[in-house]
């Protein structure tokens, strides 16, 4: 099997997953103002790195010459492998969510995104004719806009729940998470607004939609 570029970034990529999990998930037993530091910096760190290979890689996806293949079709996974690992790590974390109501609703939240990139996903799959990136890219700009759109907001959100305590040390950020509560409002809007206006476009490629 030939490793292009996007191929070994797409890899490299599902190599970050578990290493940003494990530093959002466990606070090493620091002390409360080291872990509220070092172990976010961290994981945002290999988190960015895993973003970074993202952009990278749709870059060079145009290089690829199997374009429909399994390569592609691995990079779309990985795309979604990065935030849900992410998403699932911060809900399970030890110090990253306050407890209260932020943390039960950061969980739905999360469930609401994950059930909508599934949905997503399920669509370009109901029909092997139809190309699973064709749901991401081309055609229609507004829906490539959109989507793309969607999918910076769900990485900023991700980084900000994590960071707001390293960034801004004012009480109403550090133990309420304002920011952060706003951020993921905007993101699920985003998520569950995008699930729809997809489900609504494709579906006339969705069988069971259209038989009588």
């Amino acid at each position: 099997m030939k490793f292009e570029k996007p191929a070994k970034f797409t890899l490299v990529r599902l190599l970050l997953i578990p290493l940003f999990m494990i530093f959002m998930v466990y606070d090493f037993g620091l002390s409360n103002d080291l872990k509220s530091t070092w172990p976010r910096i961290i994981a945002v760190s290999f988190f960015i790195l895993a973003v970074i290979t993202y952009y990278v890689d749709k870059k060079l996806m145009s290089r690829r010459s199997d374009d429909t293949g399994y390569w592609r079709f691995l990079d779309m996974v990985a795309d979604k492998l990065v935030v849900f690992g992410a998403l699932i790590s911060i809900c399970f974390s030890s110090y990253i969510l306050p407890t209260g109501f932020y943390r039960h609703f950061f969980f739905w939240s999360v469930a609401a995104v994950i059930l909508r990139e599934l949905a997503v996903m399920g669509i370009g799959l109901t029909d092997s004719a139809l190309d699973v990136k064709g749901l991401f890219k081309g055609g229609d700009k507004f829906k490539a806009a959109l989507f793309r759109f969607t999918n910076a907001m769900q990485m900023l959100w991700i980084a900000i729940v994590v960071l707001e305590p390293v960034l801004i040390n004012h009480s109403v950020f550090y133990d309420f998470r304002l920011l952060s509560l706003i951020v993921t409002v905007l993101s699920v809007t985003l998520s569950i607004y995008s699930g729809i206006y997809c489900i609504i476009m494709y579906k006339n490629h969705i069988d069971f939609l259209n038989e009588n």
